[in-house]
């Protein structure tokens, strides 16, 4: 046994076939062997979807194809088409070249190692392809849902104003407007800058799918407010002028203010009355004047807030003006009333005011009223009420007084006497006094009410504001 160790021969022999013998089980791995028959299996794999690919989506659209899905025969071994997902199969539609038009185009597939596709139906489809169009709708906001009661919705700012809809030419035409939606969910505040997503709708209200809007969103404003109301400004007065200047004229920068609140609140309004404090006046001259509008109860706000108001202060000027007729008001029915003092029916009254003012007055301007109502039958002491022209006031503060006489007017059939006979048709009762009452549909006022009986701004000898705040500016 040494002896063959020791050989050189044998030694090399021996290193040749261990050699061999390595060689081979190293590489004897890398062979795979052909499987036979009996070790390949093949399964049916349904509705592979199909995976479009290649399309220029940015000018055309893939609008039709025969089909999405697929039947699939593969074959492989068992462990690995048992060990593999659907999703592990690929069915490709390739539209690289595909231009605008209808064609049939082949599919390709992609499988998982080790297994072989045996058959695939369908292995062509028949597509349509059309070019993208777009057109620019302007968009709508619609609301849902309602606002806190009594609110009022204002129009919507919506930015930008339009948008561009983008789809085949077919699918275009259905738009008919681009629409986003709001929910107002009793909303007493304004809505400011919400992001609104868009859709397009089609003639029915429905959502016209794969649209490309662009903007997608839209910026949108609406204005919220609580129930308003409009009334007139009626500027009044406190304080004192200096003595010897009188008021000349008021000019408030509005007419008018909008009042918000509640519904019961706005309904016993019918006039805002805007006070001007007439102490910060301490010469003649034009000077304008900050007024501070304060809310009234159940008011929210008020627009404007703050008035101008240009106020015109001049010295005192006087004038006596004559032959002012008495006037009746507030006559009940079936009466009459004759004046029997004074005897001429008239008045005479000397008023204080801005020269530029008085000194254009008349009779007719100036308004002596004798208010009847209630007066019974007989001879009644009546305290006339005066209206002036505004900045204007009596110098006199003693009331005026006038002697009146009322008479029953009564037909004898308005009072039927059994004793006495009636007149004929052709008979006719006698002509009634000179003055016959009628119903009156003017403000009412008491008998005895002044309106110049309070202290007047135009007062030379003490300065103080007037007490008729029912004078309006002409």
């Amino acid at each position: 046994m040494d002896r063959w160790i020791k050989n050189n021969t044998v030694v090399k022999i021996l290193a040749v076939a261990v050699s061999i013998l390595l060689w081979g089980m190293v590489h004897i791995e890398d062979v795979s062997p052909t499987p036979t028959k009996s070790s390949m299996d093949t399964t049916i794999i349904e509705n592979v979807k199909i995976v479009q690919s290649g399309l220029d989506e940015s000018s055309y659209v893939l609008s039709e194809v025969d089909t999405d899905r697929v039947r699939m025969e593969v074959k492989g071994k068992r462990s690995a088409i048992t060990s593999i997902f659907n999703d592990d199969y690929k069915v490709i539609l390739d539209l690289s070249n595909v231009k605008e038009g209808t064609y049939t185009v082949p599919l390709s597939h992609q499988l998982p190692s080790g297994v072989e596709l045996v058959s695939m139906e369908p292995s062509r489809v028949t597509i349509t392809v059309e070019k993208r169009t777009n057109a620019t709708f302007p968009v709508t906001i619609v609301t849902t849902g309602v606002q806190s009661e009594g609110y009022v919705i204002g129009k919507p700012i919506i930015e930008p104003g339009t948008v561009k809809v983008t789809l085949p030419n077919s699918e275009l035409l259905s738009v008919v407007k681009v629409q986003g939606t709001i929910e107002l969910d009793g909303a007493k505040e304004a809505i400011s800058e919400k992001k609104v997503k868009l859709i397009a709708l089609d003639i029915t209200g429905q959502e016209v799918k794969n649209a490309i809007i662009e903007p997608s969103a839209v910026s949108v404003q609406i204005p919220i407010s609580a129930p308003f109301k409009t009334v007139a400004l009626d500027v009044q007065y406190t304080g004192n002028l200096p003595e010897g200047l009188v008021l000349s004229s008021a000019d408030p920068s509005v007419k008018e203010v909008k009042l918000y609140g509640s519904k019961d609140a706005l309904a016993a309004i019918e006039a805002y009355n805007a006070s001007v404090n007439l102490s910060q006046i301490d010469k003649a001259g034009k000077f304008t004047l900050d007024v501070n509008l304060e809310l009234p109860a159940g008011i929210e706000k008020i627009e404007p807030n703050v008035v101008e108001v240009i106020v015109e202060v001049v010295s005192v000027g006087q004038i006596t003006i004559d032959n002012i007729p008495i006037e009746f008001e507030g006559m009940t029915d079936g009466t009459q009333a004759t004046i029997i003092k004074p005897l001429d029916k008239m008045v005479s009254l000397t008023l204080t005011g801005a020269s530029s003012l008085i000194n254009s007055l008349e009779a007719s301007d100036i308004k002596v009223v004798a208010r009847l109502e209630n007066l019974k039958v007989g001879t009644h002491e009546v305290t006339l009420q005066v209206i002036l022209p505004r900045f204007t006031s009596l110098v006199s503060e003693e009331p005026l007084k006038a002697t009146i006489e009322v008479k029953d007017t009564k037909t004898p059939s308005d009072t039927v006497d059994k004793d006495k006979p009636t007149l004929d048709n052709n008979e006719t009762v006698p002509p009634s006094d000179p003055v016959t009452g009628t119903p009156d549909t003017e403000i009412e006022v008491p008998p005895d009410s002044n309106t110049n009986s309070g202290v007047d701004p135009t007062t030379p000898s003490t300065g103080e504001t007037n007490g008729d705040l029912n004078n309006k500016t002409p």
